[in-house]
């Protein structure tokens, strides 16, 4: 039998069931819902809040979970200080306090009362005038205790009176020029700082020039700038100079020394960089450098040579202080070109201040036109460890404080096998001459140590009567009158 269709259309009929096809791809397109209801399922936004359930139905508010959500507050950040107000804040000075009660029987120093035996052991007040020039020179310390006062004394010691002698002597030279030469050593807290300025001070009000270096570490441990000295005399070695260093040592030399380096004339002549005229002053000279670091060293090369070499106009003694020159006396923080360390001895200004001190001539004269004085002190909180300068020290001890002479077999040299440093070692040389004193703090005695404990007494920090009881007490706790040490005592307020 044929089939009326053909086999293809055959093959497109499917047996189903009573849905049609289409049917079921049209409710797959629907909504779903549910039984009980008409309408089409609406989903709830996750965005909104939380329906509180049914007190019947849901679970006490304590059982909840909760979470602290705390506002976070803005810090206020505390403004940082400006640029450099933590460094002025470290090194700022403070000379009077109001709190302490006002010493009336205080004498003044002043250059009439400088060379008097009868101030030795008695406290002597610093005129305004005076404290200006020795704060623009940087004498006064941060450690000393010039705070605690009304006003700003010091005590006369016999060491003071000694350096007053000299420098009456030095004026009173005539025409060969004297020139002094004191190496202050001792332990920490001896007053070797205080001599120190009170040597600028009997030179300040003598109309001396005065050079102060306040820590001669600054020029050691790499903190500034240096470079090379190009000249045709020695090119064995590479020395250098510090162009900053100058220029601060030259601002303070201007500002404390105004009044007597504007009255002096210039003898020579200097560079065409420096502009000067023919009636210039020493004040203009030094302004020069202060004002400029790259004009820092010529102006000091003009004016040492100012000092240093005779002309038509008189020159004024000159005192050249410096503190903690032991650190002068090794290897720097500083390195060259081929990163080697350099000497203390390889800057031309250390080395200048260096044989001031231990001059090399025998004939003893004096580096300036008209005499002078060299103090330098040791550092004794801030020691560096050179075991050559210390067997200077040593030498320069046994020649004068024990009169051991240089051929005597105990006279300390150097150890076997030792490798002394060459440039120090040299120095040795001018100490077994004997031109060079050597000043060894000690305690206080007993006379100047009642005086500077009744001073604390007057003033209101020392709340015991000064009797010979307690300054022999205090001198023994003290380790024998050092006077750090007694001052540490005497202003512990003791009701």
């Amino acid at each position: 039998m044929s089939l009326s269709i053909c086999t293809e259309c055959l093959s497109r009929l499917r047996i189903s069931s009573t849905t049609p096809k289409g049917l079921a791809v049209q409710a797959s397109t629907l909504t779903q819902t549910t039984s009980f209801h008409s309408s089409a399922a609406q989903y709830k936004s996750p965005l909104l809040k939380k329906k509180v359930a049914q007190s019947g139905t849901a679970s006490s508010r304590s059982r909840q979970s909760q979470s602290a959500r705390l506002k976070k507050k803005s810090r206020e950040r505390p403004k940082l200080p400006p640029v450099g107000e933590r460094r002025a804040q470290r090194h700022r000075i403070v000379l009077s306090n109001t709190n302490a009660l006002p010493v009336s029987d205080m004498e003044t120093w002043s250059k009439e009362n400088m060379v008097d035996e009868q101030s030795v052991g008695k406290m002597m007040a610093l005129d305004g005038e005076l404290l200006d020039q020795l704060r623009d020179s940087g004498a006064f310390k941060t450690t000393q205790n010039w705070g605690l006062f009304r006003r700003p004394a010091t005590l006369i010691r016999e060491e003071t009176h000694q350096i007053a002698r000299d420098i009456a002597n030095v004026k009173q030279g005539g025409e060969k020029k004297q020139f002094v030469k004191h190496l202050v050593i001792g332990e920490r807290a001896s007053g070797k700082s205080v001599l120190v300025l009170q040597a600028m001070s009997m030179a300040y009000m003598d109309n001396w020039i005065v050079l102060n270096v306040p820590e001669a570490q600054a020029f050691v441990n790499n903190t500034s700038s240096y470079t090379p000295l190009r000249h045709g005399e020695d090119e064995s070695e590479h020395v250098y100079i510090q162009p900053h260093l100058t220029q601060l040592l030259l601002t303070r030399i201007a500002t404390s020394n105004e009044s007597v380096l504007k009255s002096l004339r210039l003898n020579h002549t200097h560079p065409k960089a420096l502009s000067l005229k023919n009636t210039s002053t020493l004040l203009e000279l030094v302004q020069k450098g202060a004002g400029d670091h790259h004009l820092s060293w010529q102006a000091w090369q003009a004016f040492y040579k100012e000092l240093t070499e005779p002309g038509q106009n008189g020159r004024p003694p000159v005192l050249v202080a410096a503190d903690g020159i032991d650190h002068w006396m090794g290897p720097t923080a500083y390195r060259d070109s081929e990163h080697k360390i350099l000497h203390s001895h390889q800057f031309m200004l250390v080395k200048q201040f260096i044989n001031l001190l231990f001059s090399g001539d025998t004939s003893n004269a004096s580096p300036f036109v008209n005499g002078g004085m060299v103090l330098y002190s040791t550092s004794g909180s801030n020691t560096p460890n050179y075991p050559t300068f210390n067997l200077v020290l040593s030498q320069m001890r046994a020649l004068q404080l024990h009169s051991i002479s240089p051929t005597h077999p105990n006279f300390p040299l150097p150890k076997p096998y030792s490798k002394p440093d060459p440039r120090i070692l040299a120095l040795s040389a001018p100490v077994t001459r004997g031109d060079l004193n050597l000043l060894d703090l000690r305690g206080l005695s007993k006379s100047e140590s009642r005086g500077y404990l009744e001073y604390f007494a007057k003033s209101g920090l020392l709340h015991k009567r000064v009797t010979d009881g307690l300054v022999s007490e205090m001198r023994g706790l003290s380790g024998g009158g050092v006077v750090g040490e007694l001052a540490k005592l005497g202003r512990r307020v003791i009701a």
